[in-house]
């Protein structure tokens, strides 16, 4: 697959950010949820102290192998793929971020399959002192990504209930401009725009920690009946270079949706301080709009 690819496209990456550029052209392609799709120029490609890299054969397959990407080589999006078009374009990037490296959230069996295959090949060679060590670190790996995400998706329940709370917050504080208490002059235009800024922000804070719940993935369990069910008939080497495969695997696929919903909940957390700080102002203005008119 990589070196198919490779003899028509070059790829970069930056970030997790997965680009490629047919060899003589000028056109980049983004992949988006395991397609391409046709994008402008990457900001700062090719610029001095820029952090896209040329991807290496062998970065590439270790990149398909992490992602679980199908056909680095297949062809981008058509012009008929409308809804496809529309769920891979800037503006619903923006409102539902995509997994780093173009994953898909529920990707295919025969790629878990395929990745499996590679780490086992790759830790063939491997003596058993060696995989019995390479068996704990990978345990202890695929644990911790767990934790990630178990820790982020706790906080993220927790801040529903603060973004509720606040959200009650500002439309109590909605009647401010209404009624006969309503605020005057400049204050009532001043305290407005305050009312809309912290709504608008805690509707965005709300939204991404409501992701970062509820959003669900396709994960690699690496204790699968399946995957047992194929391991029963290995012998005591092979059976253990399975089972760290497994887990690399698995390990591989929480890494990504723990990044995800991490992110996630940094960026609830920037919109929810928007929401405090205007909250403040606009307490600040009934303030100056009953100290001027008394």
């Amino acid at each position: 697959m990589v070196v198919r690819a490779t003899t028509d496209f070059e790829f970069h990456e930056n970030s997790g950010v997965l680009v490629r550029r047919r060899k003589g052209g000028t056109e980049f392609e983004r992949l988006v949820k395991g397609r391409w799709v046709p994008i402008r120029t990457p900001r700062s490609f090719g610029k001095e102290g820029s952090r896209w890299s040329k991807k290496s054969d062998k970065q590439l397959r270790a990149f398909a192998r992490k992602f679980f990407i199908g056909d680095l080589g297949a062809s981008k999006i058509g012009a008929d793929e409308r809804r496809e078009r529309l769920i891979r374009s800037a503006p619903w990037r923006i409102y539902d971020p995509p997994l780093k490296g173009g994953s898909t959230r529920s990707t295919r069996q025969e790629m878990f399959e395929r990745s499996r295959e590679a780490f086992a090949e790759l830790i063939a060679s491997s003596e058993e002192a060696v995989l019995a060590e390479l068996k704990e670190e990978a345990l202890l790996g695929y644990e911790h990504q767990r934790e990630r995400i178990g820790t982020v998706e706790q906080r993220a329940n927790f801040f529903l209930g603060a973004a509720g709370l606040t959200t009650s917050l500002v439309l109590a504080n909605a009647g401010l401009l209404l009624g006969a208490d309503k605020l005057e002059g400049i204050w009532r235009t001043l305290a407005a725009a305050a009312l809309l800024v912290a709504s608008l922000c805690a509707i965005a804070a709300g939204l991404r920690a409501l992701q970062a719940t509820m959003i669900t993935f396709v994960r690699a369990p690496p204790n699968g009946v399946p995957r047992l069910m194929k391991r029963r008939r290995l012998g005591k080497s092979g059976l253990l270079q399975a089972y760290i495969a497994a887990l690399l695997v698995g390990q591989h696929r929480l890494s990504v949706i723990a990044d995800w919903k991490i992110a996630r909940m940094k960026e609830a957390r920037r919109w929810f301080v928007i929401v405090i700080f205007a909250i403040v102002v606009l307490t600040g203005f009934v303030l100056a709009d009953v100290f001027f008119a008394g």
